[in-house]
C-alpha cells in the first residue's frame, strides 16, 4: 500500500467496504492474505491488497496476515463500529495525537493536517483524505475512550464502616451546595422570609 503509517490510502473508497463486509459475512481465516481476498472472497482486482494494508496498521490483522481479537471483535454486529474506531485510532497515531476528535473535524481540516506532513500532489492527497473520512464514516467513536467513572469517583459511592444491623437499610452519602444570591439591598424582613424558606425545605 502507499505511503507510511498514517498517511496510508486505497485506490478505490468501495475497496474498504468491500472488504470489511466481507469481514462480517465470512469465516475467521487463518490468515488473511491478498491470494484469499482473491480466491476465496473473489475480490480479484490487485487493489484490494491496498485494504489489507491498512487492517495491519489497524490491528486487525497481524504482519502474518493472523486475524486479532480486533478483528473478531469487529465480526461482532454489536461492536463491529466500536471496534473499528479503536482500529482507526491506531492506522492514524499522529493525527490523533494532533487532533484528538479528527473524526469529527472539517474536512478542510483533516486536509490542511495530511497536505502539511505529505506535501502529497492533489490526487495523491484526495486519496489520503478520503480514504481516512470513508473509514470515520463506518466506525462510530462515541464511548471507546470514555472513561471509568468507578475509577474516577473513587469511594464516593462506597458505603461506610459503620456496621449496621441485619435489615438496616444503606444509605450513601449525597452532599448538596446550595447558593443563595442576596440583593445587596435586601431589607431584614426579607432576610428572615428567605431563610424561614430554607428552614422549611430542609426539615420536610
Amino acid at each position: 500500500m502507499p505511503g507510511q503509517l498514517g498517511f496510508k490510502y486505497v485506490y478505490l473508497a468501495k475497496h474498504i467496504n468491500d472488504v470489511l463486509n466481507k469481514v462480517h459475512e465470512t469465516g475467521r481465516p487463518d490468515k488473511l492474505t491478498f491470494p484469499y481476498i482473491r480466491d476465496v472472497w473473489l475480490l480479484k482486482d490487485a487493489k484490494y491488497s491496498a485494504v489489507l494494508d491498512l487492517l495491519k496498521d489497524m490491528g486487525f490483522v497481524e504482519e502474518s496476515g493472523v486475524p486479532t481479537q480486533l478483528y473478531a471483535e469487529y465480526q461482532n454486529p454489536t461492536f463491529s463500529k466500536k471496534a473499528l474506531a479503536k482500529g482507526i485510532k491506531k492506522a492514524y497515531p499522529e493525527l490523533f495525537k494532533a487532533y484528538p476528535n479528527a473524526n469529527n473535524q472539517p474536512k478542510e481540516t483533516i486536509v490542511g493536517y495530511f497536505k502539511q506532513k505529505t506535501g502529497a500532489e492533489k490526487s495523491v492527497l484526495d486519496k489520503i483524505v478520503t480514504t481516512f473520512t470513508t473509514l470515520c464514516s463506518l466506525a462510530d467513536f462515541i464511548d471507546i475512550t470514555k472513561p471509568d467513572l468507578s475509577r474516577i469517583m473513587g469511594t464516593q459511592f462506597e458505603q461506610p464502616d459503620a456496621q449496621h444491623n441485619e435489615g438496616s437499610v444503606t444509605l450513601l452519602p449525597i452532599t448538596m451546595n446550595i447558593q443563595i444570591v442576596i440583593p445587596s439591598d435586601a431589607s431584614a424582613e426579607q432576610y428572615d422570609k428567605i431563610f424561614s424558606s430554607i428552614r422549611k425545605f430542609l426539615t420536610k
